[in-house]
């Protein structure tokens, strides 16, 4: 199951695991992309709209994630998006957003897969992180900040479990993302950008040998 499935990181990893032969859940909130998506795949596609910045909704895929009819061997979440408010900002409304679709849909879905994922002794999670963790960069930083440490939390709980958990923590990857959010970034050098599909193949290489942090 991966969610932010219609494009950038999301669409690169349905892409490399649809190769691997994996049938897939599409999580995203347009369902004319999520189907467009599914039609180019040579495998079985699930395809669930959904919008993470309603709980409701969150609870419905996490429900998905923990269903035994056609169970999820591996979560990936990938739904997430620029923020422009200071930390400051008076209005929160920004901020709320960003924490319900980047911090706490990723845990609850995480931890969904991995109360499913623990008694079969096999499965694996992949949050989408960020190298802007690693940076003093403001309220998406800190979210990102969390989402990692987080992750290392739950591997430590799945410690010895079978199941593995790995945060991906990208640079500047070529997708939608920075011109959705409004961001000037064509000041940056070429030999900064990376490739969704490279980044993809980088994680999954990880994911394969347990890693925890993939940068």
């Amino acid at each position: 199951l991966v969610t932010g499935a219609s494009s950038g990181i999301g669409a690169a990893f349905a892409r490399a695991l649809a190769a691997r032969g994996h049938d897939l859940v599409l999580v995203a909130r347009d369902r004319a992309r999520l189907e467009a998506m599914a039609a180019e795949l040579p495998v079985d596609v699930e395809v669930l709209p959904a919008d993470l910045s309603v709980r409701d909704e969150q609870e419905r895929v996490a429900a998905r994630l923990e269903s035994e009819d056609s169970p999820i061997g591996m979560l990936v979440t990938c739904a997430g998006f620029g923020m422009h408010a200071p930390i400051m900002s008076a209005d929160p409304a920004e901020h709320d957003r960003a924490w319900e679709v980047m911090g706490r849909a990723t845990q609850r879905l995480a931890a969904a897969s991995a109360r499913a994922m623990r008694p079969r002794g096999t499965g694996a999670i992949v949050t989408v992180s960020s190298t802007a963790a690693l940076t003093a960069m403001g309220a998406y930083a800190a979210i990102k900040a969390w989402v990692t440490t987080m992750t290392e939390g739950l591997a430590n709980e799945l410690h010895g479990s079978g199941v593995t958990v790995t945060a991906l923590m990208p640079g500047w990857v070529r997708t939608e993302f920075h011109e959705r959010a409004g961001m000037a970034a064509s000041g940056l050098p070429d030999v900064l950008w990376l490739e969704p599909d490279a980044v993809v193949a980088a994680c999954l290489r990880d994911v394969d040998r347990g890693k925890v942090l993939s940068i």
